[in-house]
């Protein structure tokens, strides 16, 4: 059995560190220019504040991802797993009640703490609604957890480094470069657009900006979120953002998508930050906010893991593991990420 896959991003990584789990022999081929896995900050939250719901799957989600970092921490003898905590500036008492409302069901009991005085008089950046803490929070950093899986994987001799040629694959033979494969997973991110096979899912390119800064005002001890996200990553640095710009053209930083940052941190402090560092990338996602997986429904053994958006490090663990066993033994993916929610006559 040997497998290509294509991307290596947090997709194609997950995949081929389940692929070597169980010995599999795969091939990753990458060109080295990472649009979003690095770019990211890595921040696994697993409630969604809008409405003081619960992020998709994350009583799934949250037990796969814990034991697969951790395991690949050892493998790899690196550290980029961290729990984090988290703070949510209310934004109005109409969410302040949702969240007292919903503290105490059984549903999200593992997730919301209960407000208490601390949190409500809590004056360390401007909050005139008050606060709350998330729990189960954690932070991936994406710069070591990149390097480290690269260099695991490259001393396994699994990875190429190149820009995968269409020329020259036959997704009917399943060959590429005269090298015959019996199963081929696309995980390209947003250059999927410019894949034959697969682009007709028209997953968007969506630009995040995020800015490094110092500013005196922010405790370190925490992240803060109100508008935006500000992680504490050591030495009195912050990671700001992020912004969510649909069908971005490139992956470059602008002046425009900065000073949206610094308008929304303004929300928190009035206290000037010192710019550090500006940096953007490009987010795979789809119309309704669920990945692609699955076999193309024409050429077969040619597979999609795509669309992760802005959750990728918290649900790219548990769906690799659940298309490798959807590949390897049978098992039916979620209904929620079948590509067969996109109809075309072939």
């Amino acid at each position: 059995m040997k497998v290509l896959i294509i991307g290596g991003g947090i997709a194609g990584l997950t995949t081929a560190l389940q692929l070597l789990n169980r010995n599999i022999s795969f091939t990753l081929i990458d060109h080295g220019v990472n649009n979003s896995t690095l770019p990211a900050t890595g921040i696994i939250n697993p409630i969604v504040f809008r409405r003081t719901t619960k992020s998709w799957r994350v009583d799934q989600f949250l037990p796969s991802l814990i034991e697969f970092y951790s395991k690949l921490e050892k493998e790899t003898k690196q550290s980029f797993f961290y729990p984090l905590k988290l703070r949510r500036i209310f934004s109005s008492n109409q969410e302040k009640e949702e969240w007292i409302k919903k503290q105490t069901c059984e549903e999200f009991k593992p997730y919301l703490e209960k407000i208490n005085s601390k949190d409500d008089s809590y004056n360390l950046v401007k909050s005139p609604f008050g606060t709350a803490r998330v729990k189960q929070c954690y932070w991936v950093n994406s710069e070591v957890f990149m390097s480290s899986c690269q260099k695991y994987l490259s001393a396994n001799k699994k990875i190429i480094e190149e820009k995968f040629d269409f020329e020259k694959y036959n997704p009917t033979l399943k060959i590429y470069k005269h090298i015959y494969y019996d199963k081929v997973i696309f995980c390209e991110g947003s250059d999927v657009q410019h894949n034959p096979l697969f682009n007709y899912l028209n997953v968007k390119p969506t630009k995040g900006q995020i800015l490094t800064l110092s500013v005196d005002a922010i405790p370190e001890e925490e992240l803060l979120n109100r508008k935006c996200f500000v992680l504490p990553i050591g030495n009195g640095y912050f990671k700001v953002g992020s912004t969510y710009e649909w069908d971005a053209a490139d992956a470059l930083p602008t002046k425009d998508g900065k000073q949206k940052i610094l308008d929304n941190l303004h929300v928190l402090t009035t206290t000037p930050p010192k710019i550090i560092a500006h940096s953007a990338g490009i987010r795979p996602t789809t119309y309704d906010r669920r990945p692609f997986i699955g076999e193309h429904q024409k050429f077969k053994d040619n597979f999609i893991f795509n669309g992760l958006g802005t959750k990728g490090y918290m649900i790219a663990p548990l769906l690799s593991k659940e298309l490798t066993e959807h590949i390897f033994q049978g098992v039916p993916l979620h209904k929620e990420v079948l590509i067969d929610r996109i109809k075309i006559d072939w």
